[in-house]
């Protein structure tokens, strides 16, 4: 796991290639058909080179969760492991990551509580909402970029709801994922040159036909209001093309927002327990994870067989 543009997909490529292993994603907009430039999403040839999995498997206008995905990533990691090979889970939105291993609030809101308690939201603009959930579960508040409007909503309900910060209410869930054994691998960069690293990454997204791919996606009907669209950059990108201006000129706003993203993704994983943190500036971090799994693997195995 890790932010934006720190080699998590060529990595896990190379870890699932030299340890027999099977990419499960964990990423809320590579889920989506047709995303793939913006996404970052591997290519059919990186795909043909180690197996991925939660990759084009819902619809644009699909409302897709970290539940969701928790329940199909659990059973496709137990298939491959079941089969003889490593799951290697890979992917930057935190979230699911939490849900695969447990970490998701189980609380249903009655429609007519949350129908009121979402009228109160109406007429608020998304930074006033970020404003007052800093004030209600500033842990929580750490967690979301002050542009995730679905996400800041969600932990201003529970919190309104149950009388509870919902970041108290994640910390008291069960860890659905106990059973399964894991090394947990964060990738990170020095602030510095993360922020040259994703200016490099936004631009060259740019010139291999995100603006275009976006232009085909309105075309072929999917509004600029969809959830898929939600995803980093592609909702300013459609806007500037349904209100006739050039796309092209969206790149700095676009890396504005992934900085801020990044920046919100590294708070979310520090969070993150039993994590490793790599720095992947320094020489020799490939051969330093390699070497830190091939340990984890004869462990693991080494306890797997019969006494």
């Amino acid at each position: 796991m890790g932010a934006t543009a720190t080699g998590k997909s060529a990595l896990a490529i190379s870890l699932a290639r030299t340890f027999d292993g099977e990419i499960v994603s964990v990423d809320s907009r590579q889920v989506y058909r047709g995303f793939d430039v913006g996404t970052g999403k591997v290519s059919r040839d990186e795909r043909a080179a180690a197996p991925h999995h939660l990759i084009d498997v819902a619809d644009p206008a699909e409302w897709w969760s970290a539940g969701r995905h928790a329940t199909l990533a659990g059973a496709t990691l137990r298939d491959i492991a079941a089969r003889g090979r490593v799951p290697i889970l890979v992917g930057g939105t935190g979230l699911y990551f939490r849900a695969v291993f447990g970490g998701l609030v189980d609380v249903t809101i009655p429609g007519d509580e949350l129908a009121r308690i979402r009228a109160t939201f109406a007429g608020r603009g998304t930074r006033e909402l970020y404003d007052r959930l800093q004030a209600d579960d500033p842990a929580r508040a750490r967690e979301l970029s002050p542009n995730d409007r679905v996400r800041i909503t969600r932990a201003l309900e529970l919190f309104i709801y149950a009388g509870v910060p919902a970041s108290e209410l994640y910390a008291r869930q069960p860890r659905a994922g106990d059973d399964v054994v894991y090394l947990k691998l964060v990738l990170s960069l020095p602030r510095p040159q993360a922020r040259e690293r994703i200016a490099e990454r936004t631009r060259s997204l740019f010139e291999a036909g995100w603006p275009a791919e976006v232009e085909r996606l309105l075309a072929a009907g999917v509004p600029s209001s969809a959830p898929a669209m939600n995803g980093l950059g592609y909702r300013a990108i459609a806007r500037a093309i349904e209100h006739g201006g050039d796309a092209a000129s969206c790149l700095d706003i676009v890396i504005t927002e992934t900085h801020r993203y990044a920046k919100s993704q590294e708070t979310f994983f520090r969070s993150e327990r039993d994590a490793v943190w790599i720095d992947v500036s320094h020489d020799g971090w490939q051969a330093d994870i390699e070497a830190r799994v091939r340990a984890f693997l004869v462990v693991v195995r080494g306890a797997s067989k019969p006494q």
